[in-house]
């Protein structure tokens, strides 16, 4: 078999591992490509071949690296994908990747083996995106300071109606998965609060937008506070896991495990993520979570001294506002 026929035949070999079902694996590619569904199983068949363009697609998409199937990388090499997204004033490519990801969450709904694991010195996007002035204060912030962004103040930073929604249910859909951990700074809200009060005394941030922010703070608090004391989720009865860190967190990760997937996501740029789909970047990005998790206290389920008192604590730092 020549060269070119083993690079095809590991491609195909590779997004049947990454959906094995033939049919959910015809649909997605049919979608995808936006071709007709007999087309689709004629390459999956190998009747005929997919061209160059309709693998790329399928490889960025999937994210499958097609170096790696290549053997261009080494060993040490693994593929990732650097997600770049215009949060303000998004564009329809960028409304793809949010989609993207709210179908990724959607189709492992009903997966009984989902598990998350999520640390770091921000709050996971899967927490805060139901709070929509805490949400728009993070899209302020990366409008600031993005390539993509501008110097409007926070009064006139919007949220679109269709990614309003998707933000929703991308929490909406997180409840879903069975087991999840989140891993805290113990400096999280402090971070947050400081960061409010700068934006507040250069004049970025009206008063009557602060209370507001404020208000959505301490609502989240409240409901974070009663998730750790019942250990779940209210509408979905999953459980959660809060922890606390005692040293500072160096970065943010996040790991999302299924049947089928193995995905990474590394925080970067404040809303924006490095992707990555390989198994040996999950197996050591799991393993730095756990590092962290051993220099952390449990505050759901048991610790319920240590959970009132860092409870009571941030409303005193989220008060100062």
């Amino acid at each position: 078999m020549s060269e070119g026929n083993l690079f095809y035949q590991e491609f195909m070999s590779v997004i049947r591992r990454k959906v094995p079902h033939r049919a959910t694996l015809a649909n997605a590619i049919t979608d995808l490509l936006d071709i007709d569904k007999d087309a689709v199983y004629r390459r999956l068949r190998g009747e005929v071949n997919f061209t160059f363009t309709e693998m790329a697609l399928i490889a960025r998409n999937m994210g499958i690296s097609l170096d790696s199937i290549a053997r261009i990388e080494n060993k040490q090499s693994r593929p990732c994908q650097m997600n770049i997204s215009r949060q303000v004033n998004p564009t329809a490519i960028d409304y793809e990747m949010f989609e993207g990801h709210v179908n990724l969450l959607k189709s492992i709904k009903d997966d009984p083996e989902t598990l998350l694991h999520d640390a770091g010195n921000i709050f996971a996007h899967y927490l805060y995106q139901d709070y929509e002035y805490l949400t728009r204060f993070h899209l302020f912030r990366w409008n600031r300071a993005s390539g993509f962004g501008d110097s409007r103040p926070f009064h006139e930073i919007t949220i679109p109606e269709r990614l309003r929604t998707l933000q929703i249910e991308t929490c909406q859909y997180a409840r879903h998965i069975k087991l999840s951990y989140f891993t805290f700074d113990s400096f999280i809200f402090q971070r947050l609060v400081t960061k409010i009060k700068f934006f507040a005394q250069i004049r970025l941030i009206k008063e009557e937008d602060v209370c507001l922010i404020k208000s959505d703070l301490m609502t989240f608090l409240h409901n974070l506070e009663k998730l750790a004391e019942k250990g779940k989720y209210e509408d979905t009865g999953n459980e959660v896991h809060l922890m606390i860190s005692d040293i500072s967190a160096d970065s943010n990760y996040s790991c999302l495990k299924t049947r089928n997937i193995k995905l990474t996501l590394f925080r970067t740029f404040l809303l924006n993520a490095i992707v990555s789909f390989d198994e040996v970047v999950y197996h050591e990005t799991i393993a730095w979570i756990h590092s962290l998790q051993k220099m952390s206290s449990l505050i759901s389920f048991s610790g319920e001294r240590l959970r009132t008192a860092f409870f009571d604590s941030q409303r005193k730092i989220i008060d100062t506002l």
